[in-house]
């Protein structure tokens, strides 16, 4: 049996002052752990199926931080440049040390990890250590898996990967699992809750036997069996799997859909759904063109808007400026042109009130500008009152 100890003088340090100050103890927990509960309920989910690993060198290696909820416990560790969330069931970490530092132990045929620690109600907070079972390592390295480091070892551990796992495996029809797979499946996580969602979405809709590493694909680009149905359930049946992937990575979620649906736009495909998002057209920004008094906004023309710039900012300060209706088309033709609000703003300082936006497109068309008209202004030139003899000589290349 070898023992992977991550010791942390951090974590010492804090499990003394614990001992002293039970107050001050769960004001310490409940901040802590609150962070780490604000980003997986901010998810609305409560498994960690689209949970990624990132480096985060704020942390000591070895300490960890919970929180209870629903007989499930999530539990994010943090290691050396690394930290990841973890769910377990209540009953498989057993009674918890609540009011007071006290030990739990996780074990599984990897290994076993020992908590210390202290729960404070839904919150706790301590240090871990992970002790490897040598003997199913041993058996690892007779199945040909080699390079079985400390933090593999760990990712074993996590995943649950026991020696009934490669049965099942073997039961759905991967028999060979090579050492770049298997490291694959226990660095994603790829436990056998997670694999049967995969299996079973490919039985009921008809994907074929996918090979391990097009698991491991989805699944590095957050694209879980829960994703795809969204999409399924919407309505969206005949689309593939490249196709998922595709849409996870141009952020396009079934919220996404929906919420546009909800606005009237039922008729939304995948294919228009991820050109919207690639040019930056989301459902607060098609409200806000709504409330600006444009009901009859298409999908079509909101992303032409907002590929010319066309926001609802723009609007509001041409209101401001006196023009209170300018169609879609005008405004696009106004920013393609260059006007924008404080061109017209500038304008209108120097003593032009009655500026029309046709005549503010054809100022800046000549290239006549707040400064040009001051120049020129400066000059004392008396013949020179109009914008039209500012645009006059501006042609002459005065």
């Amino acid at each position: 049996m070898k023992k992977i100890f991550i010791p942390c003088l951090a974590a010492f340090a804090l499990l003394a002052t614990l001992s002293g100050c039970a107050q001050a103890q769960q004001k310490s927990i409940s901040k802590s752990a609150a962070k780490s509960a604000s980003k997986s309920e901010a998810k609305g989910d409560k498994d960690d199926d689209d949970k990624g690993w990132y480096s985060n060198g704020n942390h000591a290696p070895g300490t960890w931080d919970a929180i209870v909820e629903d007989g499930q416990v999530n539990i994010q560790f943090y290691g050396h440049r690394w930290n990841s969330g973890r769910n377990f069931p209540s009953s498989e970490l057993g009674t918890l040390p609540d009011g007071k530092i006290g030990g739990f132990t996780l074990t599984r045929e990897s290994g076993k990890m020992d908590f210390k620690g202290v729960f404070e109600g839904r919150f706790g907070h301590g240090s871990y250590a992970f002790t490897e079972n040598a003997g199913f390592k041993s058996y690892l390295e007779q199945r040909g898996y080699k390079e079985l480091d400390d933090q593999l070892m760990l990712d074993v551990f996590f995943t649950d990967i026991n020696k009934s796992y490669f049965d099942f495996l073997k039961d759905n029809g991967y028999a060979d699992i090579s050492n770049d797979q298997f490291r694959d499946l226990a660095q994603q996580d790829l436990n056998r809750k997670k694999l049967t969602e995969y299996f079973d979405l490919f039985k009921a809709e008809n994907y074929g036997h996918q090979p391990i590493d097009k698991i491991v694909e989805l699944r590095e680009h957050g694209v879980s069996a829960k994703f795809i149905n969204g999409f399924h359930e919407m309505g969206y049946k005949n689309f593939s799997l490249d196709q998922a992937l595709e849409l996870r990575d141009h952020g396009v979620s079934p919220q996404f859909i929906s919420e546009f649906k909800k606005m009237g736009y039922t008729d939304i495909s995948l294919d228009k759904a991820t050109d919207l998002r690639d040019h930056g057209v989301n459902p607060k920004y098609i409200a806000s063109m709504q409330e600006m008094g444009y009901k009859d906004l298409t999908l079509d023309k909101a992303q032409d808007l907002r590929d010319h710039g066309v926001n609802p900012d723009f609007f509001k300060k041409m209101q401001n400026a006196g023009y209170k209706d300018i169609s879609l088309d005008r405004a696009q033709e106004l920013k393609d042109h260059g006007v924008s609000p404080e061109f017209i703003s500038g304008i209108k300082a120097l003593g032009f009130k009655d500026l029309s936006l046709e005549k503010a497109i054809e100022l800046k068309d000549h290239g006549v500008s707040v400064a040009y008209i001051e120049k020129v202004k400066g000059k004392g030139l008396a013949n020179v009152a109009t914008l039209d003899d500012y645009i006059k000589m501006k042609d002459t290349g005065f």
